[in-house]
This record gives structure tokens, sequence and C-alpha cells, in this order.
């Protein structure tokens, strides 16, 4: 039995704090209550998963006919705040409600988005209460630093050196961690002056949120000019100001190769007799910006030969490490250089944007599901006009819910806590990639049709 806990607003609060634009932290918050919807298609058959905010009913009983799961609930807190984790420990009434529903259930695993002290802490109190709880997916509480140090734009960059040449296929893009907007500015302009595009991160970001991305004639002047107009910029920002910040040449994507930014997720088992896992490999859908839409699943996602190498730098980064002491799921998103490149950019200790349309696909599909269907992800499709409701979200949906006539194609919503929002989630499900996007673009004429045409987001 499983206690999934979608703790997303836990994960990323701390970051938000620092956004300095209220517009654009309160839409990252929002949006944090929102993705966890996606928890309901983490980890297989019985489930008991706890949101922040109460999923539409009549959501959670498609999810447990269409995936044919034999139990699938959902619990939530009486008032919702930034941390589900706490929310979940001051409220008795919840508690109270995930022990009657696990009782006598043997051991359940705890099932976190991100491991964290707040994790095992609701795993404490709920063995308190008398329920067996075993954190497969947590390490110990003095390796947690480990999760942290490889989730940092700067803790990767300094981890993924360490271990480069023992990772075949993949390298780093040029860049250097900066301890200041001074010295970043001072990499950055160095590189626009020699004609290279450049990017700078926050040490914390997540999702392209805060990305600096300069190209050559973006900014005029000399050298001492350029460092002054971004140093000014990157002073505006909190998050960049507040800690080191990562400068790296800009690498131009090869969008045929996974969409120019490909990713791979693995899985580091808490047994220690257990080799790690890789799960699969995606192509990434980004704005040009970098931020994260969903992601495309399919055979021909890469070259058979470079599929392999990827897969073998994943198993080699996990042992890496496994060895510094870091449990459970994580996805190292890479660029494909039109220079023929495979470059690394950075880790998510965590579970990713495309955990949800693994699992669901597993579910469906069985083991390496790629070799014989095709998923696409994506968990942001922003549409204008009248607002949705989730009986009109089915309406519009219509025939392309998945399971189509018992098929195992179709469009499986997966956000529909945004709705009110103008946007949500989904899955297209097919035989292969052609007919999975002809699945998406039928939907999205579907919506044109009800007066709700695709909006940029």
């Amino acid at each position: 039995m499983k206690l999934v806990l979608a703790n997303i607003i836990d994960a990323y609060r701390d970051n938000m704090a620092l956004i300095q634009d209220p517009v654009l932290r309160e839409g990252e918050i929002i949006d944090c209550y929102h993705l966890e919807d996606r928890a309901l298609l983490w980890r297989g058959q019985r489930k008991v998963v706890v949101t922040s905010l109460p999923v539409e009913p009549e959501h959670v009983r498609y999810l447990r006919q269409a995936m044919g799961y034999a139990q699938l609930d959902n619990l939530w807190p009486r008032q919702a705040s930034q941390s589900l984790c706490e929310d979940l420990l001051r409220d008795g009434e919840l508690r109270a409600a995930i022990v009657e529903r696990l009782r006598g259930e043997g051991e359940v695993s705890l099932v976190p988005f991100q491991a964290s002290r707040q994790v095992l802490a609701v795993a404490e109190a709920l063995r308190q209460e008398g329920l067996p709880i075993a954190n497969p997916e947590c390490p110990p509480a003095d390796l947690l630093w480990v999760r942290d140090y490889l989730d940092s734009k700067a803790g990767f960059r300094h981890f993924f050196t360490s271990i480069q040449d023992q990772v075949q296929g993949v390298r780093l893009p040029e860049g250097a961690v900066a301890e200041d907007t001074a010295e970043a500015a001072r990499l950055m302009a160095r590189f626009l002056s020699e004609g290279r595009g450049c990017l700078c991160k926050p040490n914390n970001s997540q999702s392209g949120v805060g990305f600096v991305i300069l190209r050559p004639g973006d900014l005029q002047g000399d050298y001492r000019a350029l460092r002054r107009a971004i140093k000014a910029r990157l002073d505006a920002d909190s998050q960049m100001a507040s800690d080191v910040v990562v400068v790296e040449e800009l690498i131009e994507m090869d969008r045929r190769l996974g969409g120019g930014s490909p990713s791979i997720e693995m899985y580091i088992p808490a047994e220690p007799e257990r080799d790690v896992e890789f799960l699969y490999l995606c192509g990434q859908i980004l704005t040009p910006s970098g931020y994260f839409f969903g992601v495309e699943m399919y055979g021909d996602v890469l070259a058979p030969a470079l599929q392999e190498t990827l897969e073998e730098a994943g198993l080699t980064v996990a042992r890496e490490m496994r060895k510094l002491g870091y449990v459970g799921y994580f996805d190292m998103d890479l660029v494909a250089g039109v220079d023929g490149q495979m470059y690394a950019v950075e880790i998510n200790t965590r579970r990713t944007g495309g955990t949800h349309a693994h699992e669901a696909a597993e579910e469906i599909y069985g083991p390496r599901y790629w070799e014989r269907a095709a998923v696409i992800s994506n968990n942001v499709l922003a549409f204008q006009g009248p607002p949705l409701t989730y009986a009109g979200l089915r309406e519009v949906v219509g025939p392309l819910l998945f399971p189509m006539e018992g098929r195992r194609e179709g469009i499986l919503p997966t956000i529909v806590s945004s709705l009110p929002a103008g946007h949500f989630g989904y899955i297209a499900f097919g035989p292969n990639i052609a007919r999975a996007r002809e699945l998406e673009r039928t939907l999205h004429e579907r919506l044109a049709a009800s007066g709700r045409p695709l909006a940029a987001h």
C-alpha cells in the first residue's frame, strides 16, 4: 500500500519567496497546488494521495476506472499553507483519516514528491499513531544535504565536474559558478564580447523561472558597459542577488534531437543490494526562455545508439550519486547542441514533471513502453475564452477520452484543478508518435471549436 504525499509546494516555497514580482510569486504558488494533481498517477494500483487542495471527485473516480486502480483515495488538509507536510502534522483530523484508510494494510510506503526533514517528521508522526511506515524514497536525515547539493545549479556543476571523465558522451557547457552578481556580470560580458550567447541561472530556481538569457546584440556597448548593464539587471532580481549563480555559454539546440532538450530519469533504491534503475528517456517541451511544459516519450525520440549512450550515462551518474548517499528519483536534463555534443545542464533530485506520465504509461503498456507506444504529456495547456468546468472539459475531450472505445489510446486529463485559471494538463497516448500528435491536435481543434483557442502561458 502507498501513501502518496504531493508536497510540491514544500519543495519550492523557499525559492518562491525570493521571487520579487508579487504576481509571478503568487502565480507560482497557485501553480504548485495545481501540479499536485499529478500525484494521483504516481505509484500504481493501491494508494491514498494527500494533496494541498481537494481534487475534483469526479476526476478521482475517472482515474480509478480508466487506469484500473484497485484503490485511489484523495485526502487534503482543512487549511492549505505553503507546506503540505506542516499542514498534515498540525491537522489531527487529516492524520486520523489517513490512519483509518491504511490501518490493517501492512507496511505502508511513503511516496513524496521530494524527500525532506518534514517528510521524515510526517513518517514518524504516523508511526506514533500506529502505521508501519517505510521510507523507500527518502535518504536518512543526516544525508539530506546531498539532495540539496545536487539539486542546486552550483552543486550539480561541482559534482558533474568531479565525475565527468567517467560519463561517456556527455559534457558540461563552458561556464562557472559566480559568487555574486558582479562576478556573474563579468562572465556574461566576456561571453557576449566574444560573440557568444550566455545563460545565468539562480542557484535554486525551478522550471526555468528567473533564467536570464542573453545573445550577442541584445545589449549595446563595450565590455565595461555590458558589465554595468548586466549587473544592474541581475541586482534587480532577489533570486540572483541572494545566492551564488551559475553562468554558462548558451548552447544552441539541435531541435531534431529530443526537441533539443532530452532528459533521463533514474531511480536509486534505498536497498543497497538493488542496482540503480533507468526509468525513461524523454524529449522536453520548453519555451524559448527555458520554461518547462511537458515531455514526449517514444521509440525514435533519439537514434538508438545515442539512446544507449545516454542510458549508460544516467546509470553512471546514478551510481556516483548513490556513493554520496542519495536515495530516490532524479532526472538529468541535457541540451543537444548543434555542434553534435550532448551537454548536461542540471539534476532535479525529486520526482519530475514527467514522472506521472511515465508511471501511467507503465501501468498501461508495461516496462519499456516507448518501444511499442508513444506518450506526450503537457502540464500547462492554456486557453482563451470562457472558463471550463470539469464536466465541460470532459465534454470538450469527448470521444478522445482515454481509453477510446476500450483501446489503449486517447487523451487522459491529468491536471484539472487549474481549469478556473484557464489551463489544464493531459497525457496523449498513442501506438506511435504520429498518432499521439494527431490526438493532441484534435484536442486543440475541439477546444477552439468550443470558443477556447489556445493561449500563450
